[in-house]
């Protein structure tokens, strides 16, 4: 067990650490997490139609910011990861409020904001392939109407979050969040299998 703990340290340990000062433990627990952090924000953000990648890097920095700050807001009441996107999540809705209005303003002055193109990188073959794939996923996801099922597949599918904790941070009972998880896999299982024909896949989605 020694072993896991180095290769995943103990998020609440590791707040210990940061309440005296501690930047090794802050570094840790922003190699183990944030990635994850950054992928929750851009899907919360991907359908407003704004730059979810540059924004989704701003909330990651925020968020493991105020944990800097504040680690001992963290009380263990609930999963280290419930707590950690709760965070991610208020931050990505006020965020989205806040640009929202600002662009409102943009588009009554006639004033654009800049637009950065995502740079093309050249990867392996296989690296791609598996790029691929993963496009397909997060465009389906982005393409759910509901983002509250967007939100409870990607907190169940990809971060094995218990379905009570799910609903804790939705604010919702566990039977609504099951319906949620039901119709978002319909839904994204039905995307997946135009996605990958579109792609001239002919296997469909799993």
């Amino acid at each position: 067990s020694g072993a896991s703990m180095q290769t995943h340290p103990d998020p609440a340990e590791l707040l210990t650490a940061m309440r005296s000062g501690d930047t090794r433990a802050l570094d840790s627990l922003y190699r183990t997490w944030s990635a994850k952090v950054r992928l929750f924000a851009r899907l919360q953000l991907a359908p407003s139609g704004l730059d979810a990648d540059t924004l989704a890097d701003e909330i990651t920095v925020d968020v493991f910011h105020d944990i800097w700050r504040h680690p001992e807001r963290f009380d263990g009441r609930v999963a280290f990861n419930t707590w950690l996107f709760t965070l991610a999540r208020n931050k990505a809705i006020d965020r989205l409020r806040q640009l929202q209005r600002r662009h409102a303003w943009e588009d009554s002055t006639g004033m654009d904001g800049t637009d950065h193109p995502a740079d093309t990188l050249n990867e392996p073959p296989a690296q791609l392939a598996q790029q691929q794939r993963q496009r397909g996923v997060m465009d389906c996801l982005r393409r759910l109407r509901n983002p509250l099922q967007r939100e409870s597949l990607m907190l169940w599918a990809m971060e094995d979050m218990p379905l009570a904790d799910i609903a804790r941070l939705q604010g919702s009972p566990e039977n609504t969040v099951k319906t949620r998880l039901h119709h978002g896999r319909l839904n994204l299982r039905a995307c997946l299998e135009r996605w990958l024909q579109s792609e001239g896949n002919p296997h469909a989605a799993d």
